[in-house]
């Protein structure tokens, strides 16, 4: 039996022609020396199958090795991502969205990094944006250390899925991608991490690249009450994570009361609003995590409207 290398890169796939094929191929050139690279096909009806079946055949025997298991029909983003990670027998999973880029030298900076930090469980980086034609269309930083990057949750998931390593054995003592998730699963297993006391950090460099595209679940306008009803647990969930700044409290019942709002839910909306108010009485007008909130989403509809 072929031995398991100490990193696995996941990537699971729904009808991702055209893009998985530069996704597949950014994978597959990466200088780390031995890793394994598995795909699971959650029951594709395009071209899926038959690029992943012929790149399978075309990388037999050279590395890195490439398996793919193929579903006969959708089982859904979580339920398929925790299939995925069950599979996994390595130390580390990176995680590669279907439509993402891996740049070169992402997973050796990533594994070099697991390699002098033994104390951290989840390893994000810098991002940029690419457009459906693969031009840049921006760039995201995030905080190095773990206390920023614990302190910003309310304004935005920190840890881009496509960029991230984690240790197997934390995701997966953390329960994997909560089912009751269909939508930000990826962002709630983080929280699940955190509140039992897992430690992140994230690499001040760019290695992934992230596509905006129609075709995405942000853009699915049938996902809008899921995504709405995600954001509120997100939010309700965040409070249990130890050792929380009373601003990052406050942003988190506020983020949780907007998304309650959005949901149609104003009696506990205002509940929440309450809550929040309770939390720091005298720090909501300074709280900057809210007016960093507030810029973060006046940037998004502009790029919305004008951009994409």
């Amino acid at each position: 039996m072929r031995p398991y290398p100490s990193l696995t890169l996941l990537m699971t796939v729904y009808n991702g022609m055209p893009y998985l094929m530069e996704s597949v191929r950014s994978a597959l050139s990466q200088d780390l020396k031995d890793f394994r690279i598995l795909i699971l096909n959650n029951g594709s009806t395009d071209g899926t199958r038959a690029f992943l079946e012929e790149t399978e055949e075309r990388q037999a025997g050279s590395q890195p090795y490439l398996s793919c298991l193929h579903l006969p029909e959708n089982v859904g983003r979580t339920a398929v991502l925790n299939m995925g990670l069950s599979l996994v027998q390595s130390e580390l999973t990176a995680i590669l969205d279907a439509d993402d880029i891996a740049l070169s030298g992402r997973l050796c900076a990533q594994a070099a990094f697991f390699r002098d930090n033994p104390e951290v469980d989840l390893l994000g980086s810098d991002i940029i944006y690419l457009d459906g034609n693969g031009n840049t269309a921006g760039r995201e930083s995030f905080p190095p250390e773990h206390e920023k990057l614990i302190a910003r949750l309310p304004l935005h998931n920190q840890f881009a899925h496509s960029a991230c390593v984690y240790r197997t054995a934390a995701a997966l003592e953390a329960g994997g991608y909560p089912p009751d998730f269909p939508y930000a699963q990826d962002f709630a297993l983080w929280i699940a991490m955190f509140a039992k006391g897992r430690k992140a950090a994230s690499l001040p460099r760019v290695l992934t690249g992230i596509r905006v595209h129609p075709g995405q679940a942000t853009r699915d306008l049938s996902l809008l009450m899921a995504r709405r009803e995600d954001n509120h647990k997100l939010a309700r969930a965040m409070l249990g994570i130890p050792a929380l700044g009373a601003s990052t409290r406050q942003a988190a019942l506020l983020r949780s009361a907007g998304a309650l709002y959005s949901l149609g839910r104003k009696k506990e909306a205002l509940h929440e609003a309450g809550a929040a108010l309770r939390e720091a009485p005298f720090g909501l007008l300074f709280n900057p995590l809210l007016w960093q909130r507030a810029r973060l989403c006046g940037s998004r509809a502009v790029q919305k409207t004008f951009r994409f």
